[in-house]
């Protein structure tokens, strides 16, 4: 489930639209339309200091930590496992993503899945931090998969967990909520707040990561 991703918006325009402060001055990220784990990624979290949404890049991937150097255990985790995390608020952050990719089962035939109106996805997300054998510090996350909904169904098992404007703040943990309250969050997207369409199938290639990546095929 979502091993690839689409995250061409530039970080100005994620900052404005989730009301956060770059940390470490300006970030720059390239525009990306084939993003697998390993790469850098924005997360949104809140700051308790700040009192306000904050913007950080971090590692697509959980780091281990006991190699010998940097290696990603976990792109993905599931709700169920990861449940004592997701409990923890100051390791709950927003993944955003223009869209993301799934293969359909039957055929391998990969889909572009993103918002019906196409704005920037949330995707729940949960950080941490490593420190490797040589002491550099690693900030990692990885994104929640939840079970399918009726719309991804011919596409994957189980999706990512998508959290909607109103509810950013409870999954960052602004305020205290019950657990069942955040539990809540990581239930199947409803199908009409999703749009998927088929694409080509270049889009297996990391090597192949360019626009045309989400441009629509005929009769897939």
């Amino acid at each position: 489930m979502c091993s690839r991703i689409c995250l061409s918006t530039s970080l100005d325009e994620i900052a404005n639209r989730f009301e956060a402060s770059a940390i470490g001055g300006k970030p720059r990220l390239r525009p990306h339309w084939n993003i697998v784990a390993g790469q850098i990624l924005p997360a949104i979290r809140w700051s308790p200091l700040l009192q306000r949404r904050r913007l950080d890049l971090m590692r697509w991937g959980l780091v281990s930590a006991w190699a010998n150097n940097t290696m990603i255990v976990s792109s993905n985790l599931d709700v169920a496992w990861g449940g004592d995390m997701i409990r923890r608020s100051a390791q709950r952050c927003l993944i955003p993503v223009d869209s993301f990719y799934e293969w359909r089962l039957a055929d391998k035939q990969p889909f572009a899945v993103a918002l019906a109106n196409r704005q920037i996805m949330a995707l729940a997300g949960l950080w941490d931090l490593r420190i490797s054998p040589l002491g550099e510090r690693i900030e990692c996350f990885t994104i929640l998969a939840t079970d399918t909904n009726d719309l991804l169904a011919p596409l994957c098992r189980r999706m990512p967990a998508v959290i909607f404007p109103e509810d950013w703040d409870l999954w960052l943990g602004k305020e205290p909520a019950a657990a069942a309250r955040i539990f809540d969050l990581l239930k199947p997207c409803a199908e009409d707040r999703l749009m998927i369409w088929p694409i080509d199938r270049k889009v297996g290639n990391v090597k192949n990561d360019d626009p045309s990546i989400l441009a629509t095929v005929e009769n897939p």
